[in-house]
């Protein structure tokens, strides 16, 4: 998250509150409507290879077992989502931006485009942010740690759709029990996930770890084309924004409407992007990359102390606070088939 807040800071407070409240009144709990033909639904539901078939219809009242993994192994070889391979991530981070600024409207396409995606590499920092540069220049950055948890969330994920196991609840524990400051994050012992070779697996962990990437990418970048950071800021307001600044450092309040504004700007360029993708015939992107996201540091955070939270947990809003903003945000987008919100200017 910037260190600058936003300008016109009262007036994106009262429009953020009242899209708050207007999730806190049920609103996400709606059905959605698509404006385009689903491949698969949002998160937790299970996924069309997940449901059993017609000779194993769960009976009412029964709990019914969910497929059987195939036996404990290693990671596949050469996939480098099972692996957690680092150069791989890094690569589909920069390759996800890439698809998100292509999605944005001309305007904010022209704010964002060639801001360079800058990987920190320090061990056991956990952390994604909209920065400038001592020179004025625009940039966005993610850690090799916060990379690796979203890897091995894509694998759980994957593995809890397909086998109905519990992998990102046993995941959350592993990496509360064992990060550590200035240690490596901990990664899942071997055999954590028995159908690690299974090809569905294997697919599906793909998708969800670049739908977790374009949400995290994706509120960072709405951080500079929503003007948050003086040198991204329009220029008819970069004075108001260094004063946003000062203020920012007096009182906090006013870093909230940024992150807002910034999760709902993600959500729209993440089902933006989607829909592009859709049309295309791919995998379209939805939110529930950031949901999982979010539920990862919910079960982080209450495991742990207060003084072993993470640079992403310190620099962004409570995860509790940001999951219904995003059910919302993606709500009301497929209600206006991904139309602008006028008030937020997305």
């Amino acid at each position: 998250a910037p260190q600058v807040s936003a300008t016109q800071p009262l007036a994106l407070l009262a429009a953020a509150l009242g899209l708050v409240l207007f999730a806190g009144c049920g609103g996400g709990s709606q059905p959605a409507q698509q404006p385009y033909p689903q491949q698969y639904p949002p998160y937790p539901a299970q996924y069309p290879s997940a449901q059993p078939g017609p000779a194993e219809q769960p009976q009412p009242g029964i709990s019914q077992p969910g497929p059987q993994p195939p036996p404990a192994t290693g990671p596949i070889l050469g996939d480098p989502i099972s692996s957690v391979n680092l150069v791989f991530l890094r690569h589909r981070a920069q390759a996800v931006m890439n698809e998100l600024v292509l999605a944005l409207p001309a305007g904010k396409q022209q704010r964002v485009s060639g801001i360079p995606l800058v990987i920190d590499n320090t061990v056991g920092e956990v952390n994604a942010f909209a920065a400038c540069t001592s020179s004025g220049q625009s940039a966005m950055a993610i850690t090799d740690g916060l990379l690796q948890i979203q890897a091995v969330l894509a694998s759980a994920q994957a593995h809890d759709e397909l086998y109905r196991t519990q992998k990102v609840d046993e995941y959350v524990g592993v990496a509360a029990r064992g990060l550590q400051p200035g240690q490596p994050v901990p990664l899942p012992p071997a055999g954590f996930f028995p159908g690690s070779t299974d090809a569905n697996i294997v697919a599906r962990q793909h998708q969800v770890f670049d739908e977790q990437l374009a949400f995290v990418l994706g509120h960072e970048l709405g951080h500079h084309h929503l003007g948050h950071l003086p040198c991204t800021a329009r220029p008819d307001l970069l004075g108001a924004g260094e004063v946003a600044r000062i203020l920012s450092n007096q009182v906090p309040l006013f870093n909230q409407p940024n992150e807002i504004g910034a999760d709902l700007a993600g959500v729209n360029n993440v089902l933006d992007a989607g829909r592009i993708r859709a049309a295309r015939g791919e995998y379209y992107w939805t939110e529930g990359g950031g949901l999982l996201t979010m539920r990862f540091f919910a079960g982080f955070g209450s495991l742990t102390p207060g003084t072993l939270l993470t640079a992403f947990e310190r620099s962004h809003p409570l995860p509790q606070i940001r999951t219904p903003i995003i059910q919302q945000a993606a709500y009301t987008w497929r209600s206006t088939g991904g139309a602008p919100l006028p008030i937020l200017g997305f």
